[in-house]
This record gives structure tokens, sequence and C-alpha cells, in this order.
């Protein structure tokens, strides 16, 4: 496997070099070479080795093909000692660019799969943040209306030490996962979402489709869970949507999602007062409105209107606030976790979060992450490539590489030949009769925009690295083999069957 990645990397090989005759051996002496353009010196120095800064001696940089070696394995492949402290910056060096080439492989290998181009591409993703913006104002409404109309009656996000058998009524009101709820195993990777709410839209009372991130166990398949509004909508629904053809190659294959017996509820130690809880859940409300396009929210009260309230009924704003952030959201602000949905922040942060009793012997603590999400506003920037200055550079030098001038009001189409008065008509042309050429330049911005998204996301799914194992030798860790070249004349100089008296073989049994 080659560094495809990082051309400029350190090769075994040099592609530039023609050579009649070729050794296994791995002696340094006897590793390609390449002459140094830094340099008058005509000596030539190999490519995979780097000068220590003062001159005495060299590193040699593994290949990135293969495993991650250790700082153990790396020191003892050198030929030559190095100062410990260098040695760690070279081994630092080498491990961030072999993390990085794996990156860009496993970014080149999904970059055309939905669940990738719905999480990075730049208007894909923007697409579905809308989506989830629409989504969130919808809830806002019934969650303001279910508190006027007192459907959370007896509402207590407090720790009493008893379970209630019907976790998504008072007095946690949590989320129900399997109530009227259809669960499709299974979702192949060429299946995207917007495929599957073409189907789902049709049906009646279809509320929402839940997805999963990709599953590496599943070779990145996707679970997605149908919640309907009411039990006949969602019978009727299972009866529709069996069989119901999705893709070419993908039918959807519906069923009843199954009660669990799990009472997962998480408690949060007590604290001293319960002004800070409701300060900040306040103040992270109204963050997350407004990265939604909610400006205006009732729930939500003055400080000074605070100050006047009873403890009961400030325990009773601080829970609507925590509820609203879940409902709402997605958002748990003990665990400080934020998903897609609430199907997502239930499965993975529980189906409900209970505050401790309030104790002034407690500690105050706050969860700097809160603060933080409060101040880094992810405000959602839609974009627009009418204002992308890269891709408009990309295209003008696409438009420049095929206009040529011939002569005064004479200007050639350098793809298809046609030839124009004006350079201006080139652009329109190339617009109009080359869209292939043109989505190809637009293409390749967009895949560099996903690829710095995905490099930036702190929660991005990636290949487990692979270790170089200990046991193995190091000509088997690197995986190196001879360039193979359509030569006739290839000679093996190390073949044991061409041994002869007139040249030392090097087997290395004096080491």
């Amino acid at each position: 496997m080659q560094d495809e990645f990082n051309p400029s990397l350190p090769e075994f090989h040099n592609p530039n070099q023609l050579v009649k005759k070729h050794s296994r051996s791995r002696s340094p002496e006897r590793r390609p070479y390449t002459r140094n353009p830094h340099s008058d010196n005509p000596l030539k120095i190999p490519k995979n080795f780097i000068k220590l800064q003062d001159g005495k001696g060299s590193v040699l940089i593994p290949s990135l093909a293969g495993g991650l070696l250790s700082f153990k394995q790396f020191m003892e492949m050198q030929h030559s000692p190095i100062p410990l402290s260098e040695a760690q910056g070279f081994y630092n060096d080498y491990k961030l660019k072999f993390e990085q080439k794996h990156l860009e492989i496993f970014f080149a290998e999904h970059k055309n799969e939905p669940w990738f181009i719905e999480k990075y591409d730049p208007i894909v993703s923007q697409k579905w943040q809308e989506e989830r913006n629409l989504n969130a104002k919808m809830m806002q409404r019934i969650f303001i209306e279910n508190v006027k109309n007192s459907k959370f009656q007896g509402l207590k996000l407090q720790d009493t030490g008893i379970t209630p058998d019907n976790l998504s009524g008072a007095p946690y009101f949590g989320f129900d996962p399997n109530s009227l709820t259809l669960f499709l195993k299974t979702i192949p990777t060429n299946v995207s979402r917007w495929e599957i709410l073409d189907v789902l839209k049709n049906c009646p009372g279809f509320l929402s489709l839940s997805m999963s991130e990709p599953l590496k166990s599943q070779n990145f398949a996707r679970f997605a869970w149908v919640l309907f509004d009411s039990e006949t909508h969602c019978l009727e629904g299972l009866q529709t949507l069996s069989g119901k053809q999705v893709t070419q190659d993908f039918r959807l294959s519906p069923i009843l999602s199954k009660a669990s017996s799990s009472k997962n509820i998480k408690s949060q130690p007590p604290v001293d007062t319960i002004e800070n809880d409701l300060k900040l859940s306040g103040q992270l409300i109204t963050t997350l409105d407004r990265e939604k396009g909610i400006y205006e929210n009732p729930l939500l009260i003055t400080p000074e209107q605070l100050s006047e309230l009873p403890l009961i009924e400030k325990e009773l704003q601080l829970d609507y606030q925590l509820l609203y952030l879940r409902k709402i959201h997605s958002f748990c602000y003990y665990c400080v976790e934020e998903y897609d949905d609430e199907r997502m922040l239930a499965a993975k942060c529980g189906i409900a979060h209970v505050r401790g009793k309030y104790d002034i012997n407690a500690k105050l603590f706050t969860d700097p992450r809160i603060e933080i999400r409060i101040l880094n506003s992810g405000s959602f920037k839609k974009y627009d490539k009418d204002t992308d200055e890269i891709l408009s550079k990309k295209l003008k030098e696409f438009e420049d590489r095929y206009t040529v001038q011939e002569e005064e009001n004479k200007f050639r189409c350098d793809l298809c030949k046609k030839l124009f008065r004006g350079s201006e008509f080139i652009k329109k042309h190339l617009a109009v009769k080359h869209v292939d050429e043109v989505n190809g330049v637009v293409k390749e911005r967009m895949e560099n925009i996903m690829l710095e998204r995905y490099l930036s996301d702190p929660c991005k799914i990636t290949n487990p690295v692979i270790l170089a194992n200990d046991t193995m030798k190091f000509s088997e860790r690197r995986k190196w083999e001879p360039r193979k070249v359509n030569n006739e004349s290839y000679e093996d100089l190390d073949d044991p069957a061409r041994r002869n008296n007139r040249r030392k073989i090097v087997d290395y049994s004096d080491i």
C-alpha cells in the first residue's frame, strides 16, 4: 500500500529511478536514493532519512502503510543513535501523519455514502439542519400549549427514591422509546434519509423519523425508528410499509418496537441551591432557541420574577426548563449531552435525568461545558455557493484554462473547439454545454469542505488504529516489497539459487 494521501512524505521507493537489478536487502546503502535539492553536493541521500540537527546521524522514517509502530519499535528500527528529546519529536510527527493519513483513507472510503454526505456535505447537512429547526419550532409550540393546558401536571424532576411504572407520565414525563413506534432494522449505506422520508410522508399520522449513527459492527448500516401520532396510525403504518420499495435494491421491513423493562433513570448528586441551575438552564435555552430560529419563549421569566417566587414554584420552573431542553433541543442539562432528537438522547443518556435534593452543605459545582456551550454558540450559518470565494476562484481558473484567444475578437472553447466573438460568451457556453466539467469543479470543492468538516469533528467516526505486532519482524511489519516494473531483466540478487563466489551475501547472522 502506498502513501497516497501524503505524497510529500518520504517513501521507500523512488518512482523516477529506473534500475535493472533489485535487492531485497534492508541495508540502508541499498535503498533508493535521491539528490539533495538544497545542496550543490552531488552526494545522494536516502529519501526516507532525515538528517539530525547536529548533522551527526539520521532518522529513518517508517512507512505509513501497515500498523502504527510504538515508540519502542520506532527506536529499534533506527540505524544510528538518536537523542531521546529529538527522537520523541520525530516519533510524534510520524504518529500524527499516520493518523492523518488513515483518517483521509476513511474519508475516501465513505465520502460518497449518504450517511456521510448528510453529516458533512455543506448543502445536504444544511437541509437536514433546516428540517431540525422546523421540527424544533413545531415542538416548542406544542410544549408551550401543554404547559398552559396543565398537561405536565405532577411534574417533578427530583429524585424521590421511587421509580414509577410509567416513565412517560408524571412525575418525569420521560421519553417512551417504544410507544407508537415502528423499528426499521439495517438501513444499507447506499440508502439516504431523504429516500426513506419520501415513502414515510405519505403515511397518515407520521410524525418523525429517527436514524442511528452508522454502526461499524454492521458495515456502517443504520437503524431507524418511525414515530406516529396514535396507535391506530402506527398499526396502519405497519401494514402499509411492510415490503414497501424504497430503492431498487431495498424494501422496508418494519416491526413494532418492543417494550423494554429497563428503567434507565439517572440521578444527579445534591447541590446547595436551585438558583444556579435556574440561571444556567435559562441561558442555555436562549442560546439553543436562537440557533434554531426561535426568538420568543414565554416559558422563560426574568431574574426579578424568579427572585419573587417561593421555593416550590422555583422548582417547578426549573423542571419546565429542564424538560424543555430535552424535548425541544434533545439536550440533557446534567449530562451536557446533545443529540439530533429526543430518541437518541434517551438511548444514550437515559429516559430521564433527575436532580438530587438540595442541601445547603453541598458543594457548588457547575459543569464548565455548560458555560462553554452558552458562550460558543453553534449558530447555524447557511452555506451559499455564490459567496464561496474559493469556489469562485476555482471556477475562474477553470474558465481561463479552457478559453483560448486566437486573435482579436476571436476566442475558442478548448473543450469543444467552438469559436466565439468574446471571452464572456465562453463563460456562459461552459455553464450550459459543459455542465459535467463545471460540476466536477464544484464537486471537488464540496469534497474539500467535507474533508475539513470531518477532520475537525470531535465526534467523528473512524476505523480503529491497527498497531504493529510486536512479535513480527520489521520486514513483515512494514510490508516492504521491491517496486514492480515491467522489466524482463529484473534479477533478485539475494536469491539463494543465484549465489556464487563473486558476491558476498548479507544475511545479518552477526546481529
